[in-house]
């Protein structure tokens, strides 16, 4: 553990709740407010390695290798990917936590992940069938997985609960911003694989590594605590956060698996019910997604900041996420009812708003109900599964149900379901306003 610096003491955040251990380093507020900054930076290089893919990149590679079993080949690759992804969450967390050594616990698995979520994108953008690509999208899950897993514990360990909001408001911010640049990007590059799926990582794996040589001995390991035996118990135990003693945070996590499903249930095939259902081919459906998601980006930068400022500002965080899971339905109804190109315009403007209300506090409270800081990685990696667990289920349901064009209307108002039981979930979380 780093020892306090006595000129930044004073401003070091208060200890956590009873019977918890807080290891994060002493910071100034001027480093906080730094450090900030660089890690919504940094997401922003994370996430356009890893949401370009399923939002858009990898339908476009499954349709150049087999249009014909388009759905099916996505659903399957996607769906490989997510188990590791939903494996890999809580299991590069538990082993971050227990990381000791002059490296830190969170960097290590940083440049780990960053570097497999490089060596996936290059096996995806050289695949000659859908079975390398499978192989290759699952490497770069397993690298996302061991990334974000150590990412976000960073907030926990470094940033001061009163930045936290906007930390998370920051990072959707950028988020938004690179899903625009991702589209865009992919729609640029329909017809050259290697661009299309390795460019993002390699921007991801540069700024990881940036990060990593910022951070230093900020992420010193805490070797003064003990750590028991590590064998399949305790793998099996680094997917479970007990519910009935962390009551709040398993109904924030059912919450946000909810809300979930929605979200990759309209990333997922978005660009294929522009095809199926609206009518463009591969580089029309590309061209109006970018389009779209181009009138978007404003709206959601707006709606990042401002709930991020008026959570912390408010002191309240549910009230937002309520909302947000409420009006994300009122989307999903609007696709439901309208399979145009303009009714997807105005669904995913609904949408936006939704989910990026959503989206920046969630991660707050998430922050906030962790049980235990000294095992922070775990929480937010067993946090990170709400997120990858819904692409277990939404690829099953729409190799299923999506044989025809007609179908997308039953889907659209089953993410509606899912996405109004989401805001009734949170009700349940008690410990947060």
């Amino acid at each position: 553990m780093i020892a306090p610096d006595p000129a930044v003491e004073a401003d070091h955040e208060a200890p956590g709740p009873p019977g918890t251990t807080t290891l994060s380093a002493p910071i100034s507020a001027a480093r906080a407010r730094l450090l900030s900054v660089f890690m919504i930076l940094v997401a922003g290089a994370i996430f356009f390695a890893a949401l370009t893919p399923p939002i858009i990149s990898l339908s476009i590679r499954v349709f150049g290798l087999d249009p014909e079993g388009k759905t099916l080949g996505l659903s399957t690759i996607l769906l490989v990917g997510s188990v590791l992804a939903v494996l890999g969450s809580p299991f590069f967390g538990t082993l971050s936590d227990r990381t000791r050594g002059r490296f830190g616990r969170r960097r290590p698995w940083l440049v780990a992940g960053g570097s497999l979520m490089l060596l996936g994108g290059i096996i995806t953008g050289t695949a000659p069938n859908l079975a390398t690509v499978a192989v290759g999208w699952a490497i770069a899950q397993l690298g996302f997985s061991a990334t974000i897993s150590s990412f976000f514990a960073l907030i926990p360990d470094l940033i001061p609960d009163r930045l936290r909001g906007r930390v998370s408001g920051g990072i959707g911010m950028v988020t938004s911003l690179v899903v625009l640049g991702g589209i865009t990007f992919a729609s640029q590059n329909v017809t050259n694989a290697i661009v299309l799926m390795t460019a993002p990582s390699i921007v991801s794996f540069i700024a990881i590594i940036g990060l990593v040589l910022y951070i230093g001995r900020r992420d010193a390991s805490p070797v003064d605590l003990p750590m028991n035996r590590y064998g399949i118990t305790e793998f099996l135990g680094s997917f479970v956060i007990n519910p009935l003693k962390n009551h709040d945070f398993a109904w924030n996590w059912i919450s946000r698996f909810l809300l979930g499903i929605s979200m990759v249930g309209l990333q997922t095939y978005a660009t294929y019910f522009l095809i199926d259902a609206v009518g463009f081919d591969v580089q029309g459906a590309a061209s109006h997604y970018a389009t779209v998601t181009a009138i978007s980006t404003p709206i959601s930068i707006v709606c990042f900041l401002a709930s991020g400022w008026l959570s912390d500002k408010l002191g309240r965080r549910k009230v937002f996420v309520i909302a947000a899971a409420i009006v994300c339905g009122v989307g999903f109804v609007v696709a439901s009812i309208s399979p145009t190109a303009t009714g997807f315009l105005i669904a995913f403007l609904v949408l936006t708003v939704g989910q990026s209300f959503y989206l920046t506090v969630d991660v707050a409270i998430a922050a906030a109900v962790i049980p235990d800081h000294s095992q922070a990685a775990k929480a937010m990696g067993v946090y990170q599964v709400s997120t990858t667990a819904p692409g277990l289920i939404v690829p099953i349901i729409g190799a299923a149900v999506l044989t025809t064009s007609a179908a997308y209307v039953p889907f659209f108002i089953f993410l509606a379901a899912a996405a109004l039981l989401a805001a009734v979930t949170i009700l349940f979380v008690r410990r947060v306003r």
